[in-house]
């Protein structure tokens, strides 16, 4: 009896996460599934950059706070989640740090998954201009075969 293949889904908090799941629910529905999520890092920062207050703006991590062992296990949650609501008991579900294309790569190829399944995300043109798809990433880079979920607007 030969072992199922393996298919790293690539997951962030939002529906993407589905319709990611639901593509490889189709395409390969013997296969194990291992969702991962991936936290990027953030940017150090001298002490005192954030003013005599020392307040970080919202969203922003002090340097003081950051735990890359809370920061994996966080993102291991969101792959949890997803993991869990697919339904699938074999589903595993991890969290990276890193750059996401470059650390959902390397995940793929370590685990020795035979696809990464991805999320389409419908963005404008304005907001392509700013914000870097990670998706492309994965496609251009990826030494294994890559499946993009589309968005259905």
């Amino acid at each position: 009896m030969t072992n199922p293949a393996t298919i790293l889904i690539a997951v962030d908090a939002d529906e993407g996460a589905k319709r990611a799941t639901l593509a490889a629910a189709s395409l390969f529905p013997d296969a194990r599934f291992r969702f991962a999520h991936v936290a990027r890092p953030v940017p150090l920062t001298p002490p005192g950059a954030y003013g005599p207050a020392g307040v970080a703006p919202v969203g922003v991590a002090a340097v003081d706070d950051l735990d890359p062992a809370k920061t994996k296990e966080s993102a291991r949650a969101v792959a949890a989640q997803a993991a869990n609501d697919c339904g699938r008991p074999d589903a595993t579900a991890v969290g990276l740090i890193g750059e996401p294309a470059d650390a959902l790569i390397e995940e793929a190829v370590s685990c020795g998954a035979v696809a990464i399944v991805v999320s389409a995300h419908d963005r404008g043109w304005v907001e392509r201009l700013f914000h870097h798809s990670v998706r492309d990433d994965i496609e251009r880079l990826s030494p294994i075969p890559v499946v993009v979920a589309p968005d259905p607007s």
